[in-house]
């Protein structure tokens, strides 16, 4: 199956062989300024812009990845300036040499130290992406310009704006100053060509070029002639002075893309980009003298060397070429910038393929990189390639409209299948068998057409998508094809299947013996880019423009999960060798490791400066490979470093088990971070003894981290959450994980999976500890064994007094509930009587609280006993403090509960001394409603519902009293309180 949009996996194969099998960047790139986590870098990046030095000793080379400093001489690298956080458009020297300004995708100019490579400056006023950058002649000036329509004026010294030039409404292209940098030259898309006076920042004039988009400008160095190149295919000179159109050169077939004069202003180049040619114009008579050739792709950028006996050109067939100006030869190429236009690759085989610029393919040794054959007769794009199963076979479709099946062995051609009348082959496959290749053809209408292998022999036929009439409205969707354009095919794991997928932001199955249509994948709200099958096949990973992914089970098509997190499309993926980790690649430059079984982000991956086209995983798949449309190819080491000292644990690690239906609350701990900016730790549990109830992340991330949904199982739960760019240091709490009790047993919590990253998507493997749940053991005067002895035991003993039998309330085991039993409970009081914790236990108004009279007969009946064991004597001593701390020191009344009350209310109270006890309830005009007579009392707390005065809202008649404040008055002997309902 092909690669996806944004061109196909670029010098793929070869970043694979080398470090897989020699684990030896073997290529002409040093291995500079690699970002974290990566290992390798394959390819240079995509030539933007080349310049010489005003000595001619260096040349600057603007790229998608950076700024290369060549050694004119030698070729040699010197310095890769990578602090751009996308691709260099443009490069400029300083007239002196030892300074260098760049422009870059990333809005910002800046300005580096030649010799060193030390960044000195970041200009960062313009709002868009800066295209070109220009010096002025006495090197005070910078100006800068792009898709913020300004032109902007800079102070060399000071980095200061000095004007700001408005007026263009498109995108300018390119800048110039003239000889004595009075005036600039500036070019937009679909605009005049304005020229401006450097001084004030005013505009002069403009030369009209139509509705023509201009490329490029350039300012004699002698004189005040401007040239320019655009859209139409000419090169305009004109006098800037007066405005004079002096020639119009004709002779590139394709759009202008940069124009240079020579040193002395007698010549103008020209390239012609698409068209591969450089032309050199005689500038007074309009001639053309040479028209260079040997660029086997669009050409970018040219330079005269400041000698002016030699032309360097830049060109996306990944060279930078020497010219001899005067004969128009080539003197030597250098630089190997970027890599083949498509590549197509198994990890795991000895023969690789790639396709090249001359639209042959490359059939070579990867052990080796020996070239085993050249496949030549496609006389077109590449566009797609397989091998069959059993590699004896490649199969390719190209933009020659044409499908050919090779014998890889030999290198010969086998069978050129029929395409009929068609665009192109957009995508080739073999089926798993070997035994037929399906053709994905386009034109107009998308058909699939099926190939036996053997006798060449087309044996099925279908349409799978038709362009409907001219003026007919799209469709929303047809149940039986495709309702816009099909880019992708492959077969099922076993063969009976052709997926397809396209712009119409579904995928398809198709019956591979008849054509029918079987069903449809939808839920994606962009188009689908492409698929990939999990290794044992029972997964389907679609990635889409829509920015997600979608994880689909094949046997019912139904959606398992959608992986989130991308900002922008999503153009490539791979599953690992296992199957637990996919990889996505995304035009917003990352890469993204995910969990399949959890469906959460693992990791992200940065360090590309442009969408990233393809990425695949080494065998063993502790590495990974991506390709980009930076130019690049990147190789990463996935296999997580064991930070020192990092310890992350559960605390606390030994804990007695509650009671069921409790709950028991664990956290999840870091010691001595390092540069935490997410996390992911599984932990699992004996799932008949716990039930995971929640858990929350805790505040060692900033305020602002997000936390992915935990994903759980019977016995499991995975969390993980992310702060991106802020990272944390030392020790702190990730989360809070909280289970409740279903059955009092030991088990243990274990951590798993537990992964760090940084702010960069580095991983690391901390240090793990669980915890132990144990059976707690109580003390036998714990009776209701809450691993406290209290007043609550206590009440358990007495209410049981009598009982016999095996009963947690007989304390000593003798076979009786009796006051011996109580009284070893009160000897076993964790906290005295008198003690504060003693009294909150007393203020909580238990059932069936004892009076005072109560304790006092127990102490009675204690006391009576006689015995003299320790355990027993301090129990005497704690019914005692028990006894004294049911006296009262003094009588009072206390407040009614509930207040207000509807429609009964009670009424607590205490007696400091035995006393006839009533209470009287008036209303607010004084006259009495009811009157409670409680009798005579004996000292003691009268404040549980139990034993307080009980009102139930009536009159002495009977009747409910109405609503209102009422007043209650207390008489107990000679005391007497009045308090308000």
């Amino acid at each position: 199956m092909k690669n996806t949009l944004y061109s196909t996996l670029i010098t793929l194969i070869i970043a694979i062989t080398l470090t897989f099998t020699t684990n030896t960047p073997a290529q002409d790139s040093p291995q500079w300024h690699l970002p974290d986590g990566a290992t390798a870098r394959f390819g240079k990046g995509t030539i933007h812009q080349i310049t010489y030095s005003p000595d001619s000793t260096k040349m600057a080379v603007a790229t998608s990845i950076g700024i290369w400093i060549y050694d004119t001489e030698t070729g040699d690298e010197l310095n890769l300036l990578s602090g751009h956080t996308e691709a260099v458009d443009s490069v400029a020297f300083h007239p002196d040499g030892d300074m260098l300004a760049s422009g870059s995708r990333d809005d910002t100019v800046r300005l580096w130290d030649v010799e060193t490579g030390i960044e000195m400056r970041s200009l960062t006023a313009h709002k868009g992406s800066v295209y070109t950058v220009a010096f002025s002649h006495d090197g005070t000036t910078l100006a800068s310009a792009g898709s913020d329509r300004t032109v902007r004026l800079w102070d060399v010294n000071t980095g200061t704006v000095l004007h700001t030039l408005t007026g263009h409404t498109r995108s300018i292209n390119d800048i110039a100053f003239n000889h004595d940098s009075t005036m600039l030259a500036s070019a937009a898309v679909f605009e005049s060509i304005g020229l401006w006076d450097v001084a004030t920042g005013t505009e002069i004039r403009t030369f009209t070029v139509g509705r023509n988009s201009v490329y490029c400008v350039a300012f004699s160095p002698n004189n005040n002639i401007l040239s320019a190149g655009g859209h139409d295919k000419t090169v305009r000179l004109w006098d800037a002075d007066t405005g004079t159109k002096l020639h119009t050169l004709r002779g590139h077939t394709h759009h202008i893309r940069s124009v240079a004069f020579s040193p002395d202003g007698n010549t103008v180049a020209s390239n012609g980009g698409w068209d591969e040619t450089i032309r050199l114009w005689h500038v007074t008579t309009g001639t053309e003298l040479h028209t260079l050739t040997g660029h086997t792709y669009p050409i970018s950028s040219i330079t005269f060397h400041p000698s002016g006996d030699m032309l360097a050109s830049g060109s996306s067939d990944k060279t930078i070429r020497l010219w001899d100006v005067a004969t128009g030869t080539e003197r030597r190429t250098f630089a190997d910038h970027s890599p083949s236009d498509n590549t197509f690759l198994n990890l795991d085989t000895k023969i690789q393929a790639t396709a090249n610029i001359d639209y042959s393919i490359r059939l070579w040794d990867a052990e080796t990189g020996m070239t085993l054959h050249t496949l030549t007769g496609h006389t077109d794009k590449v566009t797609s390639i397989a091998f069959s199963p059993d590699r004896t076979m490649l199969v390719s479709g190209s933009d020659d409209r044409s499908i050919r099946l090779w014998d890889v062995a030999t290198g010969t051609l086998l069978h050129i299948f029929e395409t009929s009348n068609v665009l192109r082959a957009e995508d080739v496959a073999f089926s798993p068998d070997g035994k037929k290749v399906a053709g994905l053809l386009d034109f107009m209408n998308s058909s699939v057409y099926l190939y036996d292998v053997e006798t060449g022999q087309r044996v099925l036929g279908f349409t799978i998508y038709k362009l409907p009439p001219l003026g007919a409205q799209w469709p929303k969707f047809l149940p039986t094809e495709h309702t816009r354009s099909v880019r992708n095919l492959m077969f099922s794991p076993d063969g009976k299947s052709i997926i397809t997928t396209g712009y119409d932001d579904t995928i398809r199955f198709w019956d591979s013996q008849t054509g029918t249509h079987l069903r449809v994948l939808r839920g994606h709200t962009d188009r689908v880019n492409d698929v990939v099958l999990s290794p044992d096949g029972t997964l389907l990973a679609s990635f889409s423009s829509d920015d997600t992914i979608r994880l689909w089970d094949v046997e019912s098509g139904m959606t398992i999960r959608t992986l989130t997190g991308h900002t922008s499309g999503v153009y490539s993926a791979a599953f690992s060798p296992d199957g637990t980790t996919l990889a996505s690649g995304s035009s917003d430059f990352t890469i993204r490791l995910w969990d399949v079984e959890s469906g959460m982000a693992m990791r992200t991956i940065t360090g590309h400066k442009g969408a990233v086209s393809g990425v695949t995983f080494s065998s063993d798949g502790q590495t990974l490979a991506s390709s980009s449309t930076d130019g690049t190819t990147l190789v990463w080491d996935l296999t997580p470093s064991e930070p020192i000292n990092t310890m992350i644990s559960l605390s606390p690690a030994n804990v007695d088990s509650p009671e069921v239906g409790e709950q028991l609350t664990f956290s999840l701990n870091i010691a001595e971070g390092q540069n935490v900016a997410g996390y992911q730790a599984t932990v699992s549990f004996d799932s008949t003894a716990l039930r995971y109830v929640e858990s929350a992340n805790s505040d060692y991330l900033n305020a602002n981290a997000f936390s992915i949904p935990t994903v759980t199982t019977d016995n499991s739960v995975t969390l993980a959450a992310t702060a991106f760019a802020d990272e944390s240091n030392g020790d702190g709490t990730l989360a809070t994980i909280t289970f409740e009790v279903v059955a009092v047993k030991a088990s243990t919590v274990n951590l798993s999976n537990v992964i760090l990253t940084d702010s960069m998507g580095s991983s690391t493997k901390p240090q793990t500890v669980g915890a132990e749940i144990v059976i707690p053991t109580y003390r036998s005067e714990d009776v209701n064994k809450d691993g406290v002895v209290d007043i609550t035991d206590l009440m358990l003993v007495a209410s049981n007094f009598g009982y016999s039998g095996a009963r947690a309330e007989d304390v000593n085991d003798d076979g009786i509930v009796n006051i011996i039993d109580l009284t070893l409970v009160a000897a076993a009081f964790d906290s005295p009587p008198a003690a504060p914790g003693f009294q909150g236990i007393l203020s909580r108004n238990f059932e069936n609280m004892p009076t005072r009279a109560t304790v006092a007969k127990w102490l009675n009946e204690a006391r009576q006993l006689n015995l003299s064991d320790p355990d027993f004597q301090r129990g005497l001593r704690i019914l005692e403090q028990l006894l004294a701390s049911f006296t009262p020191k003094e009588t009072a009344l206390l407040a009614n509960y509930p207040n207000p009350f509807n429609p009964e209310t009670w009424i607590p109270y205490q007696l400091a001394s035995p006393a006839d006890v009533s209470i009287s309830i008036y209303g607010m005009d004084g006259k009495l409603v009811r009157t409670l007579d409680l009798g005579h009392q004996a000292v003691g707390m009268y404040h549980h519902r139990s034993q307080a005065a009980h009102w139930d809202g009536k009159n002495a008649l009977g009747e409910s009293v109405a609503s209102g404040v009422y007043f209650y008055t207390f008489k107990a002997g000679k005391y007497s309180a009045t308090r308000k309902m």
